[in-house]
């Protein structure tokens, strides 16, 4: 008890700090979606950028110098998905590990039937439950933050994953209040993830990256990209998902989104 009212109280002193001029200046140049905002949620996403930034641990890797700009690109993005909600900051991470670009990863691949696969992968991202860490390439973050249409967000994805394992499963589903909740989110997202299943065995074109369609986690994570960067044509084209998703988020992008600019 003692614990959680000294970390609240750190966090309201940490949002309360004036945000710097030079972190201010990155925003507006790298992030098109900050000048969106209305002013009271911009205001919000500098102190949730304070937090984040003393709390996680941010490491440079593959050669890559560490700079204020990686730093405050990442965290503003990660803290778009923390407003209007109480929020413990992406407890279960500690560490943020930034590559120049695409990295090679070694892994185990399932096959199937007790069968297993060892080799490399080259990869954008990658986060999981257990790691305590949130691996990303500096380039695709860049690209996506400069186009905040084009329903591709790496920082966006990889930190839904986090939401997604804040209730220690990773089912496509993150915290909710209530069982009636969690009943109206399984119906909408069960019958989604289905439709972006069948689309993509048919070659169907989606507004959803056909990567949704590999399991209930990755389709949680492409829907919030799609839902920050396409959230027009989501509330056009598939309405039930986007009330699910507006619900959670406690947000409406759709009234500042950069869609009506093209």
């Amino acid at each position: 008890m003692i614990f959680t009212f000294l970390k609240r109280r750190r966090r309201d002193r940490l949002r309360a700090r004036s945000f710097p001029a030079a972190w201010k200046s990155i925003l507006n140049r790298n992030l098109p979606i900050f000048r969106r905002l209305p002013s009271s949620d911009q205001s919000e996403l500098l102190g949730h950028v304070q937090v984040l930034l003393a709390e996680k641990h941010f490491e440079g890797c593959g050669g890559l110098e560490l700079t204020d700009e990686i730093r405050v690109t990442i965290a503003a993005q990660a803290c778009l998905l923390l407003l209007h909600r109480e929020t413990d900051y992406y407890p279960e991470l500690t560490s943020i590990l930034v590559y120049p670009s695409a990295y090679i990863a070694h892994e185990d691949r399932y096959l199937g039937d007790n069968i297993w696969e060892q080799g490399d992968e080259g990869r954008l991202g990658h986060t999981g439950r257990r790691m305590g860490s949130l691996v990303l390439a500096w380039d695709e973050v860049k690209r996506g933050a400069a186009d905040p249409a084009d329903g591709r967000n790496l920082v966006l994805h990889e930190f839904a994953h986090q939401l997604d394992f804040e209730d220690s499963r990773t089912d496509g589903a993150p915290p909710l209040s209530t069982g009636a909740e969690y009943l109206a989110w399984a119906r909408v997202m069960s019958r989604e993830f289905e439709a972006l299943r069948k689309a993509d065995e048919t070659g169907t074109p989606s507004l959803l990256d056909s990567y949704g369609a590999t399991n209930p986690a990755e389709f949680f994570a492409v829907a919030t990209e799609a839902f920050f960067e396409r959230p027009r044509a989501m509330r056009a084209k598939q309405p039930a998902l986007y009330a699910q998703l507006a619900a959670f988020y406690r947000q409406d992008p759709a009234s500042y989104s950069a869609e009506a600019a093209r």
